[in-house]
């Protein structure tokens, strides 16, 4: 028996080229086939006699290394009955040459995926270094459009603010691919307008369709509910690249948006809803539909086409609609016009009030002119309150930080004092003290003080009270509440420490016109002229933030945040301001993943709001 063992096991060597070994229940070799010495650095005969020194346990096919012959190699085993002497053939696979290919392709693997990694973080950072004086461009371009001009200056001006608009589409395009690829890019989860949502969207693009000649509409079909919870800005960026695209391929004819609930989701609280956009312009060639989703395609892709681009919108598209779970598709004729379908599962909020804030008119204010100091490090801010006050007939003068504030004090003398909470070198809790506790005579240590706070939060007003403030603001501030906290602290009545309220926020609004308008007395000159400012200040506000982040300096990122989210209260951005907020809280937790995701936030956010922007300052 044993021999006939022995012969079948050589056998085996012979056929795979093997090691292969028989083991008694002791541990020693009875025999080995010529292929396994080499394993061992001895001829197989001189093996047999010896421990094998392997223990045969845990999982077969594991693998170690022989120190005999630095080979590492695969070990399985069987146990071969024997009525007289029990043995276990032992397979010894020498995979050395295997694991280093694994190992050579694992590092080809990393390399690819680091070189692909650092691509995108180049076209993240490329794109943003360029975007920045980009924006600044149409900023300054936009300021000089709403000046008296002569014809063709306004003509090349247009000129120029189109070419430089077009290029911060592209790039805007390149940084999304970029997020969306190196897996920075989330999805909120916040309350919005769905009917806001499309007509913000149509907003934009009809200019150009009435340019075009071609009619621009939307619709609702069915029981489609008005405020859903997700994120709108993704949701509004999908919609303006297929709206965008029809409008831009269609010079005759119709575009219409068309939005339809399908059924009922997953759970009750959720739905389907049907998103299609159909035009009548050149449509798509057959052979193309199928590549026109995948990045950088176009479908004519000549040196001749007549519609430029990166060929990113609808990659894009694909991207943001895979994140939310859903469905897209295409059926186009060319030469008919096409139809882009989207669909989407979306969550109700477990409650919500669809009933509008009753108008509210403001007296006239009824106070003296007076001298105010405001101290606000935010450019915006600042234009914005300074505005207002001097509408009111109130001399203002502007302090950008506490110490400058201090020092203006002993220079002129002031009725009163509007204090930003959150300024640098010095904040307004800080300046506040330092007033109080002033005997120098060179101002009245008893001037009223009134705090302005971005966000109020509990405990705010015994802050703001202990550090001896008289009343105090939350921002946007609008210019009843300003009136109406000018004429407590002048008319010096018993503190009560009762704020303002802050003014109703609907999430996920990116730029809330009706109340802007309101808050400006219907000037709709002084807005485009806050807008201009607004649209030129970010590109420096956001390079300030993602230094902040790289270096890191949490606590400067938070600070940036407030700031940007003060100036978004007052542009009345909501979207913006909790976007800031956002940012702020992380920064504060000392959360760098945290901080990471929540400026990309803000970057999409300040986009949404600067298109706005630029939207109405055209249309001024």
């Amino acid at each position: 028996m044993l021999e006939g063992l022995i012969r079948e096991t050589d056998a085996l060597g012979v056929l795979t080229g093997d090691g292969w070994l028989l083991v008694d229940n002791n541990g020693i070799i009875v025999h080995a086939t010529p292929e396994a010495g080499p394993f061992f650095g001895l001829p197989a005969s001189q093996l047999t006699g010896l421990p094998l020194g392997i223990r045969l346990d845990g999982q077969p096919g594991r693998r170690l290394r022989l120190p005999a012959s630095d080979r590492l190699v695969s070990l399985r085993w069987e146990a071969v009955p024997q009525p007289d002497l029990p043995l276990t053939r032992v397979l010894l696979r020498d995979v050395t040459a295997l694991a280093t290919a694994e190992n050579q392709l694992a590092a080809a693997r990393e390399a690819a995926q680091a070189g692909e990694r650092a691509k995108n973080h180049f076209l993240a950072n490329i794109t943003h270094e360029i975007r920045t004086p980009m924006i600044g461009i149409l900023g300054m371009t936009e300021l000089t459009l709403a000046t008296e001009l002569a014809p063709k200056q306004r003509e090349y001006l247009e000129m120029a603010r189109h070419s430089a608009q077009s290029l911060l589409t592209v790039l805007n395009d390149i940084v999304d691919y970029a997020r969306i690829e190196v897996g920075v890019l989330e999805l909120a989860r916040l309350p919005f307008d769905l009917r806001a949502t499309a007509e913000e969207v149509i907003s934009v693009f009809k200019p150009l369709a009435a340019k075009k000649g071609v009619s621009l509409t939307f619709r609702f079909v069915g029981a489609v509910p008005q405020t859903l919870l997700g994120d709108a800005s993704r949701l509004r960026q999908v919609l303006v690249n297929l709206v965008g695209n029809a409008v831009k391929f269609t010079d005759a004819g119709s575009v219409v948006l068309v939005i339809a609930r399908t059924g009922q989701g997953q759970a009750a609280s959720q739905l389907r809803l049907r998103f299609e956009v159909r035009d009548t312009g050149i449509g798509i060639p057959a052979d193309k539909i199928q590549a026109i989703f995948d990045s950088f395609t176009q479908a004519d892709v000549s040196p001749a086409r007549r519609y430029q681009g990166a060929g990113l919108g609808l990659a894009i598209v694909r991207h943001l609609v895979g994140m939310m779970g859903g469905t897209y598709g295409v059926d186009s004729v060319e030469g008919t016009g096409s139809a882009f379908t989207f669909e989407i599962e979306c969550a109700l909020p477990e409650s919500f009030k669809d009933a509008v804030a009753p108008e509210v008119v403001q007296e006239p204010s009824s106070l003296r002119p007076l001298t105010i100091l405001l101290a606000e490090d935010n450019p915006i801010n600042q234009i914005y309150v300074q505005e207002l006050l001097e509408m009111d007939g109130h001399e203002v003068v502007v302090a950008h930080t506490g110490r400058r504030a201090l020092e203006a004090l002993r220079k002129k003398r002031f009725d009163a004092i509007l204090m930003d909470i959150q300024m640098p070198e010095m904040d307004g809790l800080e300046a506040t003290r330092a007033i109080r506790s002033d005997d120098s005579g060179d101002f009245d240590p008893a001037i009223p003080i009134v705090a302005l706070t971005a966000h109020a939060l509990k405990g705010d007003r015994e802050t703001f009270l202990r550090a001896g403030m008289d009343e105090y603001l939350s921002k946007p501030v609008s210019p009843g509440d300003l009136a109406a906290a000018l004429g407590r602290v002048m008319d010096a009545p018993a503190k009560d420490g009762t704020a303002a309220p802050a003014a109703p926020v609907t999430t996920g609004v990116v730029l809330d016109w009706a109340e802007l308008l309101g808050k400006a007395r219907g000037n709709t000159g002084f807005l485009v002229k806050l807008f201009g400012a607004f649209v030129a200040e970010q590109p420096g506000t956001l390079a300030a933030m993602r230094e902040a982040l790289a270096a890191p300096d949490l606590a400067r990122l938070a600070f940036l945040a407030h700031s940007l989210k003060g100036a978004s209260a007052t542009m009345c951005a909501p979207a913006l301001r909790e976007a800031c907020h956002d940012l702020e809280r992380a920064s504060r937790a000392g959360d760098p993943g945290r901080a990471t995701a929540a400026l990309a936030g803000v970057e999409t956010t300040l986009d949404d709001v600067l298109t706005a922007m630029r939207a109405k300052i055209a249309a001024a």
